[in-house]
């Protein structure tokens, strides 16, 4: 009894070795299982499908990390995304559905799959210009602001995938007002 009592106050050596080689084996299996994580995201189709139409520069990590920050929102038809004269929170990607675009109480444009309602006054830091109200059951992605500047601030190709974004829709917008109100 006095022998094994010592062994268990004053451990051999070696002993402390192999414990300090399995933390290491633990350690290393777990930085290379989440270090997998990083680059195996794996976005569903639907998400697949909008950074592709959305962001075709970005990667799926990148996009990834816009999901971590967006929620998934289903408003119903009559719903108001954005009131015109109201401070916006959220920019808002319609991934299914349409809207109006309300000005002055009349309707300017209709948005539909892929576009984004609030892009204006997101970076102009002003109230909305105009009302969307949702014609259909829409599927919405909203990014609030706070996180998307942040993550802007810190990801240099996000940031470019989201002007070249704005830029493309405002494009179609410009385009689509332009023919049905000539």
């Amino acid at each position: 009894g006095a022998a094994t009592m010592a062994f268990a106050a004053n451990p051999p050596f070696w002993v402390g070795v192999i414990a300090a080689l399995m933390l290491a084996a633990i350690n290393v299996f777990l930085l290379i299982q989440s270090s997998g994580k990083g680059t195996k995201v794996s976005l569903s189709p639907q998400e697949l499908a909008l950074r592709e139409w959305m962001f075709p520069s970005l990667g799926n990590e990148e996009f990834q990390q816009l999901l971590n920050v967006s929620k998934k929102t289903y408003p119903v038809a009559g719903t108001f995304l954005v009131t015109q004269g109201e401070e916006l929170e959220e920019l808002h990607v319609i991934i299914q559905g349409t809207a109006h675009v309300v000005a002055n109480g009349m309707v300017v444009a209709t948005l539909r799959d892929g576009n984004l309602v609030g892009e204006v006054s997101f970076f102009r830091d002003d109230v909305a210009t105009a009302s969307v109200v949702a014609q259909t059951n829409l599927t919405v992605l909203s990014i609030e602001r706070a996180q998307l500047r942040k993550l802007m601030r810190e990801n240099d190709s996000l940031q470019r995938a989201l002007h070249e974004s704005i830029g493309r829709d405002l494009g179609f917008k410009l385009t689509a007002f332009d023919s049905t109100h000539i």
